[in-house]
């Protein structure tokens, strides 16, 4: 016998009209039940993997300017209409 949760997506799944839709879940669930699926970071080169890394290294807000240098760069770039 289905389970609640299982019959709940059954009755989901059967409800929609929209092939595209459809064709996401299909593939969505190929890769999360496929035994050989890969980590993410598999697909990455060397170069990108190292780039990603670094940047969850870094502190938030790093490079994050503060309100009056943000308001001074802006100002600048604003004028006056008579």
């Amino acid at each position: 016998m289905h389970s609640t949760l299982k019959r709940e997506l059954i009755e989901k799944i059967s409800a929609i009209d929209n092939e595209d839709l459809l064709e996401i879940l299909n593939a969505d669930f190929d890769y999360f039940t496929n035994e050989e699926n890969k980590d993410v970071l598999d697909e990455l080169s060397p170069e990108d993997k190292s780039e990603l890394i670094n940047m969850l290294n870094e502190p938030f807000g790093a490079e994050t300017e503060s309100y009056p240098d943000f308001k001074k760069a802006t100002d600048k770039g604003r004028m006056k209409l008579l």
